[in-house]
């Protein structure tokens, strides 16, 4: 890599996103940014990324992919929301498969090497008889989000057969940091921690022994970073192996936010996962990839992003009733 490489990000300015930005800029990457703003911030974005404001599946991404001319393309852009995809599995499919063949075929036509493509470990494959399980396990999509992202697997490796489209498809466990939104409906550790910093009890839906695979946004960043050259043709889970119940992160949560009141226990949502955890052998061994970050500190740091952000939005609020 040269440090003229020119990428573009699409959903880059979202958690994940913004945070995939920042460490190419780091690494010498020239960077554009493709966001709608659905769910990103404008302000999580380093000033050094040239920004565009567009839906992925909106006619300018063509122009944009023209005049930027990237020579890969960090693909991050979806309805991410797997509760939305069922209440409106339409929009789903417009945004999340629509946008990508969209993307896909501007990309093969105008000469883009390679895709990195974010796809979801943590609802691919459904409840699977394995744990930790393997890219090889069957894919068993339980919601139009799981099944999304399938689709758009399967049209990554369509135009790489038809196009000579490079790709590498990264499959995440359930991703947490720091910028993560306290106040959304994804991102349970997020929330929880705004929550007891705001002394409320979070809602745990079921009974609180459904298992997840937490990796920390640092590690995902190293994982595309890591596919950038390398991993072409292949599927690569990104998580750490380890199964945790919502209980013991609930436990957690409130030893680092001094936090002692018991959750809200509320019905189980229908089409979610009970136990995933991704194996990520496969990434190690040719990507060069494992996680880093331990989920205790990757909480304590979370914790504190969110306190801080709570310091700096009271502050604001005080400085602007003075005023």
């Amino acid at each position: 890599m040269t440090e003229s490489t020119k990428v573009l990000v699409t959903g880059g300015a979202g958690f994940i996103g913004s945070h995939l930005v920042n460490g190419l800029l780091d690494n010498g990457y020239s960077v554009a940014v493709v966001d709608d703003l659905s769910s990103g911030q404008l302000r999580n974005l380093d000033h050094r990324a040239t920004f565009y404001h567009a839906p992925i599946n909106d006619p300018r991404v063509n122009q944009i992919i023209q005049r930027e001319g990237p020579e890969i393309i960090f693909h991050l852009a979806a309805q991410s929301s797997v509760r939305q995809s069922t209440l409106d599995p339409v929009a789903d499919a417009d945004s999340n498969v629509l946008g990508t063949i969209r993307l896909l075929s501007v990309a093969a036509a105008e000469g883009v090497d390679k895709i990195v493509f974010s796809s979801t470990g943590g609802a691919i494959y459904g409840n699977p008889d394995t744990i930790p399980c393997d890219e090889d396990t069957p894919v068993n999509p339980l919601t139009p989000y799981a099944l999304s992202k399938y689709v758009s697997e399967l049209y990554l490796e369509l135009f790489n057969r038809t196009y000579g489209l490079q790709y590498t498809i990264l499959r995440y466990a359930n991703v947490y940091g720091p910028g993560q939104d306290p106040n959304g409906e994804a991102g349970v550790i997020a929330i929880f921690a705004g929550m007891m910093l705001r002394g409320r009890s979070p809602n745990i839906y079921g009974d609180g022994l459904q298992e997840r695979d937490f990796v920390y946004v640092s590690d995902v960043v190293d994982a595309n970073l890591a596919a950038a050259y390398r991993g072409d043709g292949r599927i690569y889970n990104i998580g750490t192996g380890e199964p945790v119940t919502i209980n013991r992160i609930h436990s957690l949560l409130q030893e680092c936010t001094e936090f002692h009141q018991e959750p809200v226990y509320r019905p189980r949502r229908a089409g979610e996962v009970l136990q995933i955890a991704l194996d990520p052998g496969r990434a190690a061994n040719e990507l060069g990839w494992e996680p880093k970050v331990s989920l205790e500190e990757g909480l304590r740091r979370s914790v504190d992003y969110v306190r801080e952000a709570a310091v700096r939005r009271s502050a604001r609020a005080r400085f602007g009733a003075n005023r």
